[in-house]
């Protein structure tokens, strides 16, 4: 499957990736949402998600929260955001206060969009706006997120179809 970060003007910093995954796009929805999946995949790769830290309230209005461990040192990010738009299975929006001690200076939108096609899902995740230092970390987090929720519902499937 691609990642496919597309540039955008300087003074919107977005960050946009869309990617095939080959679930269906009730499966890949459910991920989004449960904290067990969220737990899973939701992180780059030096980070962890221990389960415990998961809120969910999925409901305009509600929230997912959890906290990003970094796996090779101490320190920990909360992750906060709140729902401000779900419509199940297709859409999920997210708004973030800024958090300037890690670099996110300004309030952000996450926009996750999930369109069935073929033998999958079309996810098209954009989130900004981002200062330009941390455009490019948001890229490569959102890249590496996205392989681990591709893994994870590839797993998942399997075990789906094998009864287990």
């Amino acid at each position: 499957m691609t990642s496919q970060p597309s540039p955008r003007p300087v003074s919107r910093r977005e960050v946009r990736i869309t990617r095939l995954l080959g679930a269906p796009r009730e499966l890949v929805f459910r991920a989004w949402i449960d904290p067990d999946q969220i737990a899973a995949w939701w992180a780059p790769n030096d980070y962890e998600i221990p389960r415990e830290t998961v809120e969910i309230d999925p409901r305009v209005g509600g929230r997912i929260h959890f906290s990003m461990v970094e796996r090779a040192g101490e320190a920990v990010y909360p992750v906060r955001f709140e729902i401000v738009e779900i419509s199940e299975p297709e859409l999920l929006v997210l708004a973030s206060d800024p958090q300037p001690e890690i670099g996110l200076v300004y309030p952000m939108i996450t926009r996750a969009v999930f369109e069935a096609g073929g033998d999958g899902t079309l996810v098209t995740v954009t989130q900004g706006p981002h200062a330009e230092e941390t455009q490019g970390g948001a890229t490569a987090g959102w890249t590496e997120s996205l392989d681990k929720l591709e893994s994870h519902l590839r797993r998942s499937t399997a075990r789906r179809a094998v009864g287990t």
